[in-house]
């Protein structure tokens, strides 16, 4: 029996050991970090080449001090990686970043850009956009190199967005809805209203018969005045018939602005679709350099393209069947273009079905 209480004992004991131990460490760690100052802000810059770049860690490191970012000399304990990662996010084209701090008094900053399939030019934009519809405004002097976007196309969004286009676009229909809802709540008043005049008038109706006990002359002057009274329901009646025809003409005003919005939301889906297949197809990323994008009469976006062979333009126009336009226009760079030379013509034109036309 005292060899089983001696043995619990020194199993308590050697774990109280053990538990002082990494107290007592912790305790040394603790002033070791708080004695430790940052001698050393390293950045990195992921995914960031000569040819695909839209800041450098200097321009990060320049940007983190004129935002009162002193963190060399700092405790280590004392930086404040949260705050860093928020400021630099700031930045459009950070898609991600990794801020933290190691014992031996190095900041690690790891900056993940966007990767873009194409820049907006158009409609008075100046951004770039990724294949997951996510855009942000160009960086000042940013070394980017992506398909160019131009023409006198609008997208739904303006020149200062960025973000997520869809969104962008929820909240552009969430603002009609509550529009309606408020819509709805007019509606549901005017409603009340009316059906109180109506039966005030219904009222005055039965009252017009003439009393028993009642004058000629009494029933005469209150007959004038229920006259009087129900013409005034009947006025107002017609005012609330009035307005409810301004708010149901409100109201398709609302729902065209929100077929609108879909499809204009449809359209530029469908164009960033076109786009990446074009930037992510090894031979059309390298050849197509600009995608000229116009809105035709109908309203649908009809594109133009700018190859990097050859001094022509390419008249693509819609984006119906754009697959079939696209492999249509390499046969032709195949069969015609090679044995007929590159310089031959001015423009080529594959918007019409099994056809190829040429101008010179």
């Amino acid at each position: 029996m005292w060899r089983k209480i001696g043995r619990f004992v020194g199993v308590i004991l050697g774990w109280g050991v053990v538990l002082a131990y990494i107290l007592f460490a912790s305790h040394l760690a603790d002033e070791h970090r708080a004695e430790q100052h940052i001698d050393e802000v390293i950045i990195s810059m992921a995914d960031s080449t000569e040819m695909h770049r839209f800041a450098s860690s200097e321009q990060i490191r320049r940007q983190l001090k004129k935002g009162g970012f002193r963190i060399e000399k700092l405790a280590v304990d004392s930086v404040d990686a949260v705050k860093i990662s928020d400021y630099i996010s700031r930045n459009g084209f950070v898609r991600d970043v990794d801020v933290y701090a190691t014992y031996s008094g190095k900041v690690y900053i790891d900056v993940k850009q966007h990767e873009p399939v194409a820049r907006l030019l158009c409609g008075g934009l100046n951004s770039y956009i990724t294949a997951e519809g996510e855009v942000f405004r160009s960086p000042q002097g940013a070394a980017y190199y992506a398909a160019v976007v131009t023409g006198a196309y609008r997208p739904l969004f303006g020149a200062k967005y960025e973000g997520a286009i869809s969104q962008h676009f929820t909240s552009l229909v969430e603002r009609e809805n509550n529009k309606l809802s408020k819509l709805g709540e007019e509606f549901d008043n005017l409603k009340q209203k009316r059906s109180r005049c109506a039966s005030r008038r219904s009222e005055l109706r039965k009252d017009r018969k003439q009393g028993l006990f009642e004058s000629d002359d009494d029933y005469k002057c209150r007959y004038e005045g229920l006259m009087k009274d129900i013409g005034r329901c009947d006025d107002t009646l017609k005012m609330y018939a009035s307005q409810r025809k301004r708010l149901e003409q409100r109201q398709i005003a609302i729902e065209a602005r929100k077929k609108k919005l879909q499809k204009k939301y449809d359209d530029f889906a469908n164009l960033l679709t076109f786009v990446t297949r074009v930037s992510e197809d090894s031979f059309w990323g390298a050849e197509v350099v600009q995608i000229v994008a116009d809105t035709t009469s109908t309203g649908e976006i009809s594109l133009r393209l700018v190859p990097r062979s050859g001094n022509f333009i390419v008249e693509f126009g819609t984006l119906e069947n754009e697959k079939q336009k696209l492999d249509k226009l390499h046969n032709f760079y195949d069969e015609g273009l090679s044995h007929i030379g590159w310089e031959e013509y001015r423009v080529i034109d594959v918007r019409y079905d099994k056809q190829v036309i040429c101008t010179k």
